[in-house]
């Protein structure tokens, strides 16, 4: 996601739907780079004569009109092959979207919009976020680390099956441990030979593997959020969505 600011003088007086996508076009041109597709070009808020912060500007009049936007793009070549897997099921793609743009409206209340909070969307293999402020989509960020990776870690620490492992996480996966957690067993599968005893592993050393790799995760959103308009909002609330959260 990038802010964007666009300008341009009012031929008529007053502001029409045309000045308005005129600019808003405009904008767009310079936030996409070589390679880059354009998923979103939300206004974040206008601007009338350098008076920022105006919600909605048709109809009234100006010399100079600009709007502020968040110009959400992706690489264009892996939009290309996802429309493609899509479509070679003899589904149409009508239109693309962001998920952390998508979860938010999914789930913030119009109130959470309003007063500023960050949608933390966990999947399998990528955590992405959205930042909401005055009711506007004003910033998108995210990396390639999800819940798939904590499956990958519990396979290896504990010498799980894949499978195993997932099945570990979904039941029994935690970050928070209790006073009986370390006295709590069960026997996992070893992975590779059938003949070999299952290991005795406690419900404390699934959460240890399971804490390690999530502290990660939202260290990394910490650091995302840092530089985003989030950094700015004093009582901003962080709501969690998706599968891994």
């Amino acid at each position: 996601g990038q802010l964007v600011e666009a300008a341009a003088d009012i031929r008529g007086g007053a502001v029409t739907p045309a000045d308005v996508s005129r600019v808003t076009s405009t904008g767009m041109r310079h936030a996409t780079g070589e390679g880059r597709t354009v998923l979103h070009a939300l206004p974040v808020g206008y601007t009338l004569d350098g008076v920022k912060g105006i919600r909605d500007p048709r109809g009234m009049v100006a010399h100079q009109f600009g709007v502020d936007m968040n110009v959400v793009t992706c690489d264009a070549t892996v939009a290309r092959n996802l429309m493609l897997a899509v479509e070679r099921c003899h589904i149409n793609v009508e239109a693309m979207a962001a998920s952390p743009y998508v979860a938010g409206l999914s789930v913030l209340t119009d109130d959470e919009a309003d007063l500023g909070a960050a949608v933390v969307e966990m999947g399998a293999g990528t955590t992405t976020i959205a930042v909401y402020s005055g009711g506007r989509f004003v910033h998108a960020a995210g990396f390639a680390v999800g819940g798939q990776h904590i499956t990958m870690d519990l396979a290896r620490g504990l010498s799980a099956t894949i499978a195993d492992a997932e099945r570990i996480k979904t039941l029994y996966g935690t970050v928070i441990t209790g006073g009986s957690d370390s006295r709590e067993l069960m026997s996992v599968p070893t992975a590779g030979d059938e003949q070999d005893l299952p290991q005795i592993v406690s419900r404390a050393t699934i959460a240890n593997i399971v804490k390690h790799r999530a502290e990660e995760v939202f260290e990394m959103v910490r650091d995302k959020l840092k530089d985003s308009p989030f950094a700015a909002e004093p009582n901003g609330r962080v709501v969690l969505s998706g599968g891994a959260s």
